[in-house]
């Protein structure tokens, strides 16, 4: 049955004459109002034909030209699918995206419209009630869907939000909607290489690649190097100590929550200048080496960085990578001939 309405649904989408034909058959039949005629809200044939008229995009119902016709009857929504995100609002919400509520026609009686979220720990709407009544039913009222920013590494999550009509208008299509939202994760780990280099890197792309090819890196994902690289800039966290200005390329993000790669020990939580406030809740490894940062203890470019990670002949700032203080971003100057890790970050 479904196939067949379907069938005739394309036919006459692409015959336009005989659609013409059917509206005018639909209002010789206006006087007499019964089960399958066009102009009866209460039958099957008015509703295919106000699919029908919507398909090829005429508004108004043959039979009732003050109603406008939308793609479906009763309560209709303006999307389907919103895509959200933790990242890109504060410590606590993330984005948001607004779905916008309308009727197909004019009820009779009051429309309510009750919003339910599957999992409100992840989406929460601006509104969880909504009336449409014979003044407002042709306004469109709009519900905003609102990320929750939190701080555990779960990826992305696909939320249901349903839009559940009641009314006491038995002839309104009553018929609830459902929208899918599916919410990104900005909650990453950040891990040391295996392997120690010189600080001839081949530059911060070097140091990127090495990340990148190391088997923390998660596959599917960016991983890059946490480092600066004074003189060359081409990444940098800060300009002025502790502030977060100037970045360029920066590899941490704003209230993001980053864990080791165990996903289990958290390591910190970005301010939303994307930099940590020390001490950390758990150092970046549970082992104490030096790893090349090229950053100060206040997160700006250490002028020490083996020329941009260039050559080996120079010096190079390190840290410590078994510390949750200021000295996990640096302590020291090294030889960069010296052979040591460096800090990666999931992107």
């Amino acid at each position: 049955m479904i196939e067949s309405k379907w069938n005739l649904f394309i036919f006459l989408k692409t015959n336009q004459f005989l659609f013409s034909i059917l509206l005018i058959l639909s209002l010789l039949s206006c006087e007499n109002e019964t089960f399958n005629n066009a102009c009866d809200t209460k039958s099957k044939s008015y509703f295919e034909t106000s699919i029908l008229a919507a398909s090829i995009g005429e508004k108004r119902h043959p039979c009732y030209p003050d109603f406008t016709i939308v793609n479906q009857p009763g309560l209709n929504v303006s999307s389907q699918f919103v895509t959200l995100s933790e990242a890109g609002g504060n410590a606590s919400i993330g984005t948001s995206s607004t779905i916008q509520l309308y009727l197909g026609s004019e009820p009779k009686e009051n429309v309510n419209v009750q919003v339910i979220i599957s999992n409100g720990a992840y989406v929460t709407p601006s509104q969880t009630f909504f009336t449409f009544s014979k003044s407002n039913w042709s306004t469109f009222q709009n519900v905003t869907l609102t990320a929750m920013n939190d701080t555990i590494i779960n990826g992305t999550r696909t939320v249901l939000v349903r839009f559940v009509p009641s009314s006491t208008d038995s002839s309104f299509r009553l018929e609830e909607r459902i929208i899918q939202a599916e919410v990104s994760d900005n909650d990453k780990i950040i891990f040391v290489t295996s392997l120690g280099q010189t600080g001839a890197l081949g530059g911060i792309a070097g140091a990127d690649n090495l990340c990148q090819a190391n088997v923390n890196c998660p596959v599917g994902k960016i991983c890059k190097a946490m480092m600066g690289d004074s003189g060359f800039l081409l990444r940098r966290a800060s300009i002025s100590s502790n502030i977060g200005d100037g970045q360029i390329d920066w590899v941490l993000k704003p209230y993001a929550s980053y864990y080791r790669s165990n996903r289990t020990d958290l390591i910190g939580t970005t301010t939303s200048a994307s930099l940590f406030t020390f001490n950390l809740t758990f150092a970046i490894s549970g082992t104490s080496s030096t790893a090349w940062t090229g950053l100060s203890p206040d997160w700006t470019n250490n002028a020490n960085s083996c020329t941009g990670w260039t050559v080996s002949g120079v010096f190079g700032y390190g840290g410590d990578t078994g510390s949750s203080t200021t000295s996990a971003l640096g302590f020291n100057s090294f030889s960069c001939g010296s052979s040591l890790v460096h800090y990666c970050v999931e992107q």
